[in-house]
């Protein structure tokens, strides 16, 4: 009985020990195309909670095949809201959004998500909207707030009671270091230019924390067309406007996401490394430098084989602790990891909807993570 009494206490503890830190289950899926057709997905919607409700809207994919196979990326205005019931999403009806976007600047505050820039299938747009509950009925209206200075698209945004900050993103001059402020009281006034970034950088990862919005990660494509992959953490101040270096990230990493946890800690999720992301962007250049058609025929191949191939995004995530300044190892996503999404967190659940899984390839899938206390 003794020996019995041990193990069974040491099994406990081991697996108490080894418990992963977030419990992931599939929570729901966007609905079939004509109630018989599978959904391929989304990657970069539109997304956030309003009130009991979950909103996907716009978005892109390659209905018509890969682009490699001449397929063409398809831009959406649909948003698709979910009722939320414990750990499950109903589909429960739909809207429109002005226009098609994709890529955009996404922020939340309790009531409302906000939308800045992205783009379509006419290129980067400035066009910024407010998502919020129609007044004394069910739906939803869309407000059209003032356009930003500039299109913008893969920038980043952040919410707080007072403004929304909309950061880099790429333009039509390449890519911007300029941070945007729209004040709520002020909305007439339009977007103030209110500081400027310590480097130009797009597809980013941001997160508030404690008065202050962290930066993190993204890259730069240059006038070469080769990007630099970034790996460092940059704080900005609001209240003081001033920028801080933080600890930076254990690699460089673009197309992440992350979310600010209830410990005040900061999680970083997924992501794309890059590896084969410039061997793509180099291979690409040398096809653009070439005018000899079989020397094109054979980079082109490897470049698509690259795409065809691709192992699939970062499972990492990562927590940063603010008080000692480090990074440290904290879960692995138990899913094929999507990148381009928007992770936010609700009633202690972190959302982690559809994205972009493969190069062109998406999911449908909509993650729910549960942090265990």
């Amino acid at each position: 009985m003794l020996v019995i009494g041990v193990c069974f206490c040491y099994a406990s503890i081991a697996q108490q020990k080894y418990q992963q830190p977030i419990v992931w289950h599939e929570a729901g899926v966007l609905p079939t195309i004509n109630k018989e057709q599978s959904n391929i997905g989304l990657s970069g919607i539109i997304t956030g909670v309003i009130g009991n409700q979950l909103l996907i809207g716009g978005g892109n994919n390659f209905p018509a095949g890969l682009p490699w196979e001449g397929g063409i990326k398809k831009y959406y205005n649909d948003v698709l809201v979910y009722s939320m019931s414990h750990d499950s999403l109903v589909h429960s009806g739909s809207f429109k959004l002005p226009s098609n976007v994709s890529y955009a600047a996404i922020a939340q505050t309790p009531d409302k998500i906000m939308y800045a820039g992205g783009e379509n299938e006419n290129g980067p747009v400035s066009q910024v909207y407010c998502i919020q509950k129609s007044k004394g009925a069910t739906g939803f209206d869309v407000i059209t707030w003032p356009d930003l200075p500039e299109a913008l698209t893969n920038a980043v945004a952040v919410a707080t009671n007072s403004a929304l900050y909309v950061f880099g993103g790429a333009n039509s001059k390449g890519v911007s270091d300029k941070v945007w402020a729209l004040y709520f009281d002020q909305l007439t006034a339009g977007w103030k230019h209110v500081s400027d970034m310590p480097q130009p950088t797009s597809f980013a990862a941001a997160s508030l924390l404690n008065g202050q919005v962290y930066i993190m990660g993204g890259r730069c494509k240059g006038a070469d067309g080769i990007s630099k992959i970034y790996n460092q953490v940059f704080a900005w101040d609001i209240e003081n406007n001033i920028w801080y270096e933080k600890a930076a990230l254990p690699e460089t990493v673009s197309a992440a996401t992350a979310i600010t946890s209830s410990d005040s800690s900061i999680l970083f999720i997924g992501g794309d490394k890059s590896v084969v992301f410039s061997e793509v962007e180099l291979l690409a250049a040398k096809i653009a430098a070439t005018s000899d058609t079989t020397i094109k025929k054979e980079l082109t191949a490897i470049k698509n084989n690259l795409q065809k191939t691709h192992p699939g995004f970062s499972k990492d995530v990562l927590k940063y602790n603010r008080i000692s300044n480090t990074w440290g190892s904290y879960a692995q996503l138990s899913f094929t990891a999507p990148v381009t999404t928007h992770a936010f967190i609700s009633n202690s659940k972190i959302y982690v909807p559809v994205g972009e899984i493969k190069p062109a390839i998406r999911t449908p899938k909509i993650w729910v993570g549960t942090i265990n206390k």
